[in-house]
């Protein structure tokens, strides 16, 4: 789950549906499910609030969702099952920890476009940025 920078919504993942869900705090009710790759694990939100990213363990992607509208965009390919995502303070770069090929795939936030994939230990499952 991940909250908006607003502090308005949080946006929720539901593995077994392949959606994400929309939840206005004020109210605690529900928006309509999103939908989003196979086996959504994890969100994230960029610190401007404009988009979502979900992670898809099963489809090996992360499908951003633009949040004005609640729409889901092209999914990103990543490496076998992403498990964590971090996005950089400044909002240009997300990092995806990629769990069964021991790779953290950098996203260029603005483009979509992912990088080359960064080899790492065994299995990673968290990814922390520093200051």
């Amino acid at each position: 789950m991940a909250i908006t920078p607003s502090g308005k919504t949080a946006y929720v993942a539901n593995d077994i549906s392949n959606t994400v869900t929309p939840i206005t705090l004020a109210t605690n009710r529900p928006g309509k499910p999103i939908k989003v790759g196979s086996g959504p694990i994890a969100v994230a939100i960029t610190p401007d609030g404009r988009t979502a990213y979900v992670l898809n363990y099963v489809g090996n992607t992360v499908t951003p969702i633009t949040l004005a509208t609640n729409r889901p965009g092209k999914p990103i390919v990543t490496g076998k099952g992403p498990r964590a995502i971090v996005i950089t303070p400044d909002g240009k770069t997300a990092y995806v920890a990629n769990f069964n090929s021991n790779t953290v795939t950098p996203i260029t936030v603005a483009t979509g476009q992912a990088g080359q994939p960064i080899k790492v230990g065994k299995q990673p499952t968290a990814l922390v940025l520093a200051p």
